[in-house]
């Protein structure tokens, strides 16, 4: 390694396939569980409405949007929803559990050509247990000198594993798809932060990031040339 620079990568929607899981798990949610639906209900609004406030008390990931699954379909019903349906939803969050991981394109040669001139490290917010599997099952695990499973990934997250990892904020780099968790806590930071969009988004990480300077790219085969530029 020759560059002071260190890259973060951000693993859901960057690394691999994710949230395509959850716009399928939302669909069969609205097909199971619309027919018990008094009308009048916006049964999707309702999902959307019990997974934000849930957030604080459960966290990210397949086994947090599940139980709000389970909360909207109750609530939305009136407690109408039959066992069997919940039983289904229950049974269709342990199949996104056991999902195996989808690389997307040209992952595993880009970790492999930024790796041989920088340390990378690997920042990503979810359930421990599943995220954990998920890193150690992509075969990717090898590229990243640390490896962080976080709550949340905000300004104070980062500060503190930075610290933790002996890593000076003006010469750290994050790379993601979300703008809000993965550019805009670190160049609060003083970091650098690369925006690779995914062709779907969460409604939660949307955000208006006018004000901020920061490049948006339409694939990371374009990532090691910009690191390529910051490196002179």
């Amino acid at each position: 390694m020759s560059s002071s620079l260190v890259i973060g990568l951000d693993a859901d929607d960057t690394l691999w396939r994710s949230e395509d899981h959850f716009r399928r798990a939302e669909e069969l949610f609205l097909e199971w569980v619309g027919p018990h639906t008094p009308d009048g209900i916006d049964l999707a609004g309702a999902l959307r409405s019990v997974e934000l406030g849930n957030i604080a008390l459960s966290g990210y990931g397949v086994k947090a949007f599940g139980l709000s699954m389970i909360e909207a379909a109750v609530t939305a019903t009136q407690g109408a929803v039959p066992s069997q349906v919940l039983g289904d939803l229950v049974d269709h969050v342990h199949d996104l559990l056991r999902e195996p991981v989808e690389l997307l394109p040209h992952i595993p040669e880009v970790l492999a050509d930024l790796g041989r001139h920088h340390r990378l490290v690997l920042i990503t917010k979810g359930d421990l247990v599943h995220q954990t599997r998920k890193v150690g099952t992509s075969g990717l695990e090898h590229h990243f000198d640390r490896v962080g499973v976080v709550l949340e990934k905000d300004r104070e997250t980062y500060r503190r594993l930075l610290a933790d990892w002996t890593i000076d904020a003006s010469q750290f780099v994050m790379v993601g798809n979300s703008v809000p968790s993965d550019v805009l806590p670190v160049l609060a930071l003083g970091g650098r932060a690369v925006h690779i969009p995914y062709h779907v988004t969460w409604d939660h990480e949307t955000v208006d990031a006018s004000g901020h300077d920061f490049p948006t790219l339409d694939s990371i085969r374009e990532l090691p040339g910009l690191i390529a530029t910051w490196d002179t």
